[in-house]
């Protein structure tokens, strides 16, 4: 998983790093600029929770290409999973859009299935910086795709929410909850007042930070909208049934997905010393109506896969709780191969797995497993 070329090269081109790759030595008082945002950045947001507009370009060059993969792979779990309810014509909202990577993200995949379907944006941000940044990044995918339009909001969420009258088959808010409600619980009438502006067949999607007391708001949002019939939840998990996690205090249930970051991100990331190899969040993707949709023997991969000797295991959560899989070496086969590349977050199928013992199974010479998000 890597960021498509064409994407990396505007971005450098926004930071005006256009010649990093060629000549780096002269670029280097930008990047230790780079460098020292991103420092005092993260310093902030980890105590408010917010970022500040003088950081915008160190923001935009760390977070904008993680933030556009989440948002395409969460497009293609989906898409893999729920192909028949997309539309041709889709209207994405995404609410506290920044520079917009959740919303391209997710419109980017579904152009590359669908290259002639129409797709309307919408942007709200009360932010004029990441909004100008936004409006950038729109031109570029606009002279590129004539059947993309876009348009941006300079308003408050809240504002917005209040005054709208049109709908949307997907509404998306990308790092925005947590600023939104960052003390409290994530209100169950805020979903519901999303809700009421999804189509018949529409899907919110929630992404935030895989850490510990974010991820468990999610799990705690989820849990309400099970129990209180709000929604639908369709991702990540593939039952309705109470979250085997939530009574563990040490457990989040999060995405870590291995990619190739950027080569640009490499150099100002030399002296930062950050773990990048990972992209880590958590999330959730909620429908309005139940629908009735084959998921039979599709599980979630809730743990990175383990490599011991003579054997590979990995969690998955399944409908009756947390559930270890294993596959001794000697067992490999055609069928099962897949599973040697198995990773946090991913979505597999198992046919046939062999129960060896209490929520234990066992993948067999014969047992099928597919990977559906890569």
């Amino acid at each position: 998983m890597k960021l498509p070329e064409e994407l990396e090269r505007k971005i450098l081109s926004e930071l005006h790093l256009d010649g990093i790759y060629i000549n780096p030595e002269i670029y280097q008082d930008e990047i230790d600029k780079l460098r020292r945002e991103l420092i005092n950045q993260s310093c902030i947001f980890t105590l408010e929770r917010r970022v500040v507009e003088e950081y915008a370009d160190a923001y935009f060059c760390y977070n904008f290409p993680q933030n556009f993969l989440k948002s395409f792979i969460l497009a293609k779990k989906f898409f893999n999973l729920f192909k028949s309810l997309i539309p041709d014509d889709i209207k994405i909202l995404d609410i506290g859009c920044g520079d917009g990577a959740g919303m391209f993200g997710l419109y980017y995949f579904m152009h590359k299935q669908e290259p002639e379907s129409r797709f309307q944006l919408t942007g709200v941000d009360i932010n004029d910086i990441f909004l100008k940044r936004c409006g950038a990044m729109a031109d570029w995918f606009k002279e590129k795709d004539p059947h993309i339009d876009v348009e941006l909001v300079k308003e408050s969420a809240q504002k917005f929410i209040q005054r709208n009258k049109k709908t949307y088959d997907f509404i998306i808010l990308s790092n925005t909850l947590a600023e939104i409600f960052q003390s409290e619980k994530i209100p169950l009438s805020f979903i519901g007042s999303l809700l009421k502006y999804l189509k018949e067949t529409g899907f919110i999607i929630i992404i935030e930070p895989a850490l510990k007391n974010l991820t468990r708001k999610l799990m705690e949002l989820r849990e309400d909208i099970i129990t209180h019939k709000t929604g639908e939840i369709l991702l990540p998990c593939l039952h309705n049934n109470r979250c085997p996690g939530l009574n563990k205090k040490r457990e989040w249930c999060h995405q870590s997905i291995k990619w190739i970051p950027p080569d640009y991100l490499k150099i100002v990331n030399q002296k930062l010393f950050r773990k990048i190899e990972y992209l880590k969040f958590s999330y959730l993707i909620i429908s309005s109506p139940k629908y009735n949709l084959p998921t039979a023997n599709f599980y979630p991969v809730i743990s990175r896969l383990s490599i011991e000797k003579g054997r590979k295991r990995c969690l998955i959560c399944t409908k009756d709780g947390i559930v270890e899989l294993i596959m001794l070496n000697r067992e490999r086969s055609l069928a099962n191969e897949e599973f040697e590349q198995v990773s946090m977050g991913d979505i597999i199928k198992i046919d046939e797995p062999v129960k060896i013992k209490f929520r234990t199974y066992k993948i067999g010479k014969d047992t099928g497993v597919k990977r559906l998000d890569f």
